[in-house]
């Protein structure tokens, strides 16, 4: 069942838990989480000139301004929700997420010097002047190499533009994240106060997956994170954006401003964040987007040690 409160306890047979768990994880055995969507890789490039990974990671905020945005009173163009597939289980979400955070420590992967991460970011902008409202989309590559005193390099770009390069000085989120679930929701609240909410974790987190290549226990320990979060659900399968299997995890919170649905895209085979998605839930208040629309969502394509 989906839907189901991870503070009420796991129902049914244990053996049968684990048999749900089992069967969630031998179906996405075979997912790559390099895979990249045909579709995702024929999109223009675009060009973001941004210093170091924590901006790049800011550059997402959904509400930003558009200096030269031409005034129309047409709803903004948003991409179609995801689409989930419901999947059996007597697991609660926090529950699953415990059981796949379990398998994930258990991993062992290549280490190195350095660090190659990639992602897509998609995001609604919006520029209101006086009684105008104006919105478009602003999608953007990134490709970073972090060296191991947390400099290195990020090439972006935005559409239509070439692609820019610059070097950056140590990171924001240089310092190695903490392997324990409590130490780095503390670690966390240093720089995002209101990590509690979902809204919280997914700022977080996105600062978080821009800037280093999580080890399996780490990624056991942010998978611990999200378990953690009021009222959390487990929507089912789903494809992502990128074409790769994923479990969609989600949490609601108006920590932005308006209400909002926070999704996280899991590969329970190897406890991945696949991406990252923002979707205005009940009203949209001056943003010219009906309702619901997904605001802004990340693709995460490749995080790896060198």
């Amino acid at each position: 069942m989906t839907g189901s409160d991870p503070a009420a306890g796991v129902a049914g047979d244990p053996g049968r838990r684990q048999q749900d768990l089992e069967r969630i994880l031998a179906g996405q055995t075979d997912t790559a989480a390099s895979r990249r969507s045909p579709a995702l890789l024929r999109r223009p490039r675009l060009l973001v000139p941004l210093g170091g990974l924590a901006a790049a990671a800011s550059a997402v905020l959904v509400f930003g301004l558009l200096p030269g945005s031409t005034a129309g009173t047409a709803y903004a163009a948003t991409p179609p929700p995801l689409q989930y597939t419901a999947v059996e289980t007597s697991l609660p979400a926090g529950q699953l997420l415990e059981g796949i955070a379990q398998h994930t420590a258990a991993l062992s992967e290549p280490t190195g010097e350095d660090t190659v991460l990639e992602w897509k970011d998609w995001s609604l902008f919006t520029r209101i002047d006086g009684e105008t409202v104006s919105s478009r989309v602003v999608a953007a590559d990134h490709k970073a190499v972090v060296h191991a005193d947390g400099s290195g390099t990020l090439t972006s770009a935005f559409e239509g533009e070439d692609a820019k390069t610059e070097a950056y000085g140590p990171d924001l989120y240089r310092e190695p994240m903490p392997t324990d679930p409590t130490l780095l929701r503390e670690s966390l609240r240093r720089s995002t106060p209101a990590i509690d909410a979902a809204s919280g974790t997914d700022q977080a987190l996105r600062g978080v997956l821009r800037s280093q290549a999580l080890d399996p226990a780490q990624r056991a320990a942010v998978l611990r994170l999200i378990a953690g979060l009021p009222e959390l659900r487990y929507e089912g399968s789903v494809t992502d954006r990128a074409g790769r299997s994923g479990q969609a995890f989600s949490a609601d919170s108006d920590g932005s401003g308006l209400p909002t649905r926070y999704t996280f895209i899991i590969e329970a085979a190897t406890g991945r964040v696949l991406g990252q998605e923002a979707m205005l839930t009940t009203r949209a208040g001056k943003l010219n987007v009906p309702v619901p629309s997904v605001i802004s969502y990340t693709v995460y394509l490749d995080a790896h040690k060198q």
